[in-house]
């Protein structure tokens, strides 16, 4: 029911109808139900800042939908003033009105495909977005004083308008957060798959594209977690040396795939692994190991580390760092696994290292490096 409320006060905002009664529900709203504030400013920055539309297509929809978006948008004109109202309204200025509630109807349709489409890439419309380019790293301070941290190949978008009542960023790659704490202004960062929402905290988020999982990993604070899409569903929290890990593929997250992974790694034991659901799980992580030798969060302490990762999982991880693309000649290779931490090193010094307790050739041409079987 909130959520249709919002829906419908926002449509009315939009197109110059709310009235100081309906604004200041509309805002009590979007504080307590935050996850919609996030659209809610997509679509008042791209209202207040219109695009041409290049498909002529969209023209069909408005024309379907038309009568729908017209009946939320008024729907609250029950009295016989109101009705009165409306009518006067439509008779003023029916095209400007058609406009108006179509434009609200076509950001709503546009922005939703940008949201839900696992196909399509992030194309957020936030007016800042702050790039570490492949192979750098890059360091941010948000208006708000919180610092991030942007691993290689990453993007951080956030609003000119970020402290006005809800700080919300999005976050396509990976990026260490330490954020100040305000309890007046949650701090939300949201993902392909996920939302994440403290209030002050230090935490890492693991979000590339071509990666089959999301993570986002917990050193201070308490943080909470709910699946995108399903703002009513359960929030999930993530304490202190807890890493949770969404996954964005089809097949289901357990105890025993998880662990199967984790006995590789030098602190071998059977990780602690809560299931939350088919794609949500959550696994303790060493207490005893410092921030700057953890796997998830050494790179901003300008560390590579790989802890029992497949050549191939590494090799993902090579790429961002060193700014390169590495292919394999035999699926054998992919499967060899590795222990290690490179600070200064080159890609080749890198590779080198490798050599030493694994068999296996390479050739370097520019950026592209080839993995062979060594005869």
């Amino acid at each position: 029911m909130s959520l249709q409320r919002i829906e419908t006060l926002l449509a009315r905002k939009l197109s110059g109808e709310a009235s100081v009664e309906e604004s200041k529900e509309l805002l009590l709203l979007l504080q307590n139900h935050p996850q919609e504030q996030y659209l809610s400013e997509l679509l008042q920055d791209y209202w207040d800042h219109p695009r041409t539309q290049d498909n002529g297509s969209e023209d069909d929809l408005l024309d379907t939908h038309f009568n729908h978006i017209l009946e939320t948008a008024t729907s609250d004109l029950t009295d016989e003033s109101n009705q009165k109202q409306k009518a006067s309204i439509f008779s003023i200025s029916p095209i400007i009105k058609r406009l108006s509630i179509a434009a609200v109807f076509l950001l709503v349709i546009g922005i939703s495909w940008i949201f839900y489409s696992r196909s399509e890439k992030f194309k957020f419309n936030y007016g800042n977005e702050v790039y570490a380019k492949p192979g750098a790293k890059s360091k941010i301070i948000l208006p708000d004083g919180t610092i991030v941290w942007l691993n290689s190949g990453s993007k951080l978008y956030y609003s000119p308008k970020f402290t006005d009542t809800i700080r919300s960023v999005a976050l396509e790659g990976e990026a260490f957060f330490d954020v100040v704490k305000d309890a007046k202004h949650p701090f939300i960062v949201h993902t392909s798959g996920i939302d994440i929402r403290v209030l002050g905290t230090a935490f890492n988020v693991k979000s590339y594209e071509s990666d089959p999982t999301i993570e986002t990993t917990l050193i201070r604070g308490l943080i909470e977690v709910v699946k995108k899409n399903q703002s009513l569903a359960s929030k999930v929290i993530v304490r202190p040396h807890e890493k949770l890990i969404f996954n964005k593929e089809d097949n289901t997250l357990t105890s025993s795939s998880i662990n199967a992974e984790a006995k590789y790694k030098k602190e071998a034991s059977q990780a602690s692994v809560k299931i939350i659901s088919k794609e949500i799980a959550i696994v303790a992580i060493p207490q005893s190991v410092p921030d700057s030798a953890l796997t998830e969060t050494a790179w901003i302490y300008n560390k590579l580390i790989v802890d029992g990762e497949t050549f191939a999982e590494f090799a993902k991880k090579m790429e961002r760092w060193y700014n390169v693309h590495i292919v394999f000649e035999n699926p054998d290779i992919e499967a060899y696994r590795f222990h290690s931490v490179f600070e200064k090193e080159s890609v080749e010094q890198a590779l080198q290292a490798l050599q030493l307790t694994a068999s296996f050739n390479y050739k370097i041409n520019d950026n592209e490096i080839e993995i062979t079987e060594k005869k």
